[in-house]
């Protein structure tokens, strides 16, 4: 195993390359596989299944999950926001700021600013202006909205390194 520059833990199994996620404390459960490595990045996901990847007395275990994310947004979630702490990805940072504008968590502004500073799609950024001004009315539209823009990126691989944790933004 090696860390990559980028704070993300990789792990080599059998010439690929996996970027570890989600410890529940028997294992990472939400792993997924990087294309290659660049120095010691890698540059993107394969396909878009996740791994369970765990050590033993045996070396380092590989077993994929056995669900699929072929029209899944839930299984988008699982993948790309962590239990706690920052995203791993801008688009698992976005997914995890709509959830605390949701949940009316003390960070709103921060979450707000994140998104906004992270999304170029003019109506998404019409309905968070709602939002930023109290109006919650519209905000499942909003939601379902900033799914399906990071669900397409999801599916098409699109995975930005994010260093950022947008509560450290918030007034």
């Amino acid at each position: 195993m090696y860390w990559q520059d980028t704070q993300i833990a990789v792990v080599e199994c059998d010439g690929r390359f996996f970027a570890l996620n989600g410890w529940n404390d028997e294992c990472f459960d939400r792993c997924w596989e990087c294309s290659s490595k660049d120095g010691k990045r890698f540059d993107s996901i394969v396909g878009d299944e996740t791994y369970r990847i765990w050590c033993d007395e045996n070396g380092v275990r590989l077993e994929p999950n056995c669900f699929g994310a072929k029209d899944s947004i839930e299984y988008m979630y699982k993948v790309l926001v962590p239990y706690s702490g920052a995203a791993n990805s801008v688009n698992g940072e976005i997914l995890r700021a709509v959830l605390a504008i949701e949940n009316g968590e003390s960070y709103r502004s921060g979450a707000i600013k994140f998104i906004n500073s992270h999304i170029d799609n003019s109506e998404i950024l019409t309905l968070l202006g709602s939002l930023k001004d109290g109006d919650m009315s519209k905000f499942s539209e909003f939601k379902s909205m900033v799914e399906s823009h990071i669900y397409a990126k999801f599916l098409a691989n699109e995975f930005i390194d994010n260093f950022v944790d947008f509560e450290d933004l918030a007034d």
